[in-house]
């Protein structure tokens, strides 16, 4: 493991391990450097040779795989709320805006009940490549939710171009000595003490039917949410809007209850309802990778246009019941319509015999 990089990804929590060919490239898109994540086979591969620790990909990864050592993004959350100040800036306080994700924010400026500044003096001259309009995003994406949930309080951008106070200039040089020349506009870490190396994360064989990844920042999301005196009964989120989470509805008439997508669902957003003869959903627990959709072989499931605040927080849905009947051709059961008593592989065989018989021409 490469001292200088302090990224740490756990594979286990990737959403590609509950299914390989996922389209989520959030962590390669969003990185600033070349060569440092890319896609092999279905695997994400971190190089930490060229990582400079930015922690962008901690900050959008929607299963929370990216963990930055010597950075506790829950701590730092944590006590940032507990203290005085409304600013973050990658000079004082985050190795850089973008490793925080929308919760965070949305959850900062709840529990603050004050506006949140980010500065971004830095950015137009960062070193790493310019995540300016990364950071934009999330502010807008923040500011449409606050705006909906009808607080006053907002996140704001200002180039303030804020500085360390000179009380460890001596380390801070040091540091970027031995850090090498490339990594001289991180700051941040200059300040930060160095944890003892971790281990290698080892890849093991994972039951992605029972183990489920659990997503802290939501933990923070849905507390904040629900300390506010709100009626969220009457608010709706647009999907379209939004990247952490949606809703979502089931084609019933498609659906043949294969149990692909609850036993994919990285979250357990989807789950099996009472006799396995339900399809149940709870949208405080999806985080938006669009897992179930890609592994549909019916290409049934679909993204609602808004999401109500109240289902988000409090709600389990029912998105399919099923009838199961024993087909009359082969007794395996299926998911009765009330158009046939023969199951679609039956179908299948029997419309593939006509054909071959030309039957009814």
């Amino acid at each position: 493991m490469n001292d200088k990089s302090r990224i740490r990804f756990n594979i286990n929590d990737c959403v590609h391990v509950y299914y390989r060919d996922s389209n989520c490239k959030e962590c390669i898109n969003i990185c600033p450097v070349e060569n440092v994540l890319s896609q092999e086979d279905y695997k994400i591969v971190l190089n930490t040779e060229n990582c400079i620790s930015c922690g962008a990909c901690v900050g959008v990864c929607p299963s929370e795989a990216f963990s930055l050592e010597g950075f506790d993004v829950a701590k730092f959350y944590k006590d940032f709320i507990a203290q005085e100040g409304n600013v973050l800036s990658c000079k004082i306080n985050l190795p850089c805006l973008t490793s925080l994700s929308v919760e965070y924010i949305v959850a900062v400026v709840l529990k603050k009940q004050e506006d949140l500044i980010l500065d971004t003096g830095h950015c137009r001259d960062c070193f790493i490549g310019n995540l300016l309009e990364e950071i934009k995003k999330k502010v807008q994406e923040v500011n449409y939710i606050l705006e909906r949930l009808g607080v006053e309080n907002r996140a704001v951008i200002k180039n303030l171009s804020l500085e360390k106070k000179e009380g460890k200039e001596k380390e801070r040089r040091a540091f970027l000595k031995n850090f090498g020349k490339a990594a001289a506009g991180i700051t941040f870490w200059a300040l930060m003490p160095r944890i003892s190396s971790l281990e290698d994360f080892q890849e093991e064989p994972k039951n992605i039917v029972v183990e489920k990844v659990e997503i802290p920042k939501r933990k923070v999301l849905l507390e904040a949410l629900l300390e506010q005196d709100i009626d969220y009964s009457d608010i709706d989120l647009e999907i379209e809007k939004i990247s952490f989470t949606s809703d979502k509805w089931i084609d019933n008439t498609k659906c043949t209850n294969c149990s692909v997508c609850y036993n994919v669902c990285p979250t357990g957003a989807l789950k099996v309802g009472a006799e396995r003869l339900k399809i149940l959903f709870e949208p405080k627990l999806c985080i938006k990778c669009k897992v179930c959709h890609e592994v549909c072989p019916e290409d049934c499931i679909h993204l609602k246009d808004t999401l109500n605040m109240d289902t988000f927080l409090n709600e389990t849905e029912v998105l399919a019941e099923h009838v199961m009947i024993p087909c009359e051709e082969c007794l395996v059961p299926f998911s009765y319509k009330g158009d046939t008593t023969l199951c679609p592989r039956c179908r299948e065989l029997e419309d593939e015999i006509r054909d071959l018989l030309k039957i009814g021409e």
